[in-house]
Parts: structure tokens; C-alpha cells; sequence
């Protein structure tokens, strides 16, 4: 008899666990009737009942949502309404538009004139790898 009532224990608190842990686990869209701390409370207080009453009425399908899952803002810019007004404003008024650049008015960069030592492809000073070092003895070529 002992024995019985020891496995009836030991099976009670497994089931009251599970119910508790997936009680807590669950998306909150998915839970029915109460809410999420509501049926942790009924499930620890009334072991096997409380497992039950959560399995029957609070336990919602994972296939049927019962509530539509919250957000709390856009998730990306082009979800945004007030930013998607703010961008057609701007393109209307003409800020997104390229600045026409006339070429009366650019000055010549530095990158743009060509340097003396750009034309110079071969210098005395360079030797046949294009290292700009001079050849001294020892250096890896002999004379």
C-alpha cells in the first residue's frame, strides 16, 4: 500500500510540474481564459485538478492563436506609416533629388592633376623589381 501511495506522489508531482512548466513556457497568445501567473497559482495549489482545469480551459492550440501576438512598433522602416509620409514629403519637396553639379564651378582636386612622378615609370634609382631602394653589394644581386 506503501508503495502505491508513494508512486501516486511521485506521479502527481510530475504531472503538477509539467503543467507548471508548460504553463510558463507557453506564448501568452496562446493561453485561454486567465492569464499567465493566474494559472501558475491554481496549478501549484491544486496539484492534479489545477493540471486538469489548465489542460481543459487554459491551454490554448499552438494551431489557433487565441489572441494576435503583439507589437510594440514597427519592426522595420517601410512598416512605419509616419516614416513612409516623411520620405514622400521629402521626395515631393525635393530632397532626395541629386544637387546638379556644373562644371564651371568644380575645382580641380589633387587627385585629378597628374603628378611628375606619376609619368616617371623607371627611374636610375629603381632597380629591375621596382623597389626604390639603390643596389648596394650584398643586396641579392651580384655584378
Amino acid at each position: 500500500m506503501a508503495r502505491i501511495l508513494i508512486a501516486a506522489i511521485v506521479l502527481a508531482a510530475a504531472v503538477t510540474l509539467y503543467g507548471l512548466f508548460d504553463c510558463l513556457l507557453r506564448d501568452r497568445g496562446l493561453i485561454r481564459v486567465l492569464s499567465k501567473p493566474v494559472w501558475a497559482i491554481i496549478i501549484l495549489c491544486i496539484p492534479v485538478i489545477g493540471f486538469i482545469l489548465w489542460y481543459a480551459f487554459g491551454r490554448g492550440s499552438e494551431d489557433k492563436p487565441t489572441a494576435a501576438p503583439r507589437r510594440r512598433g514597427p519592426s522595420a522602416p517601410d512598416d512605419d506609416e509616419d516614416y513612409l509620409r516623411k520620405i514622400d514629403r521629402d521626395v515631393k519637396l525635393g530632397k532626395h533629388a541629386p544637387e546638379a553639379q556644373n562644371p564651371a564651378d568644380k575645382t580641380p582636386d589633387a587627385d585629378d592633376k597628374p603628378s611628375s612622378t606619376d609619368s616617371d615609370t623607371h627611374s636610375a634609382d629603381t632597380d629591375d623589381h621596382g623597389s626604390g631602394g639603390s643596389t648596394g653589394e650584398g643586396r641579392g644581386r651580384s655584378n
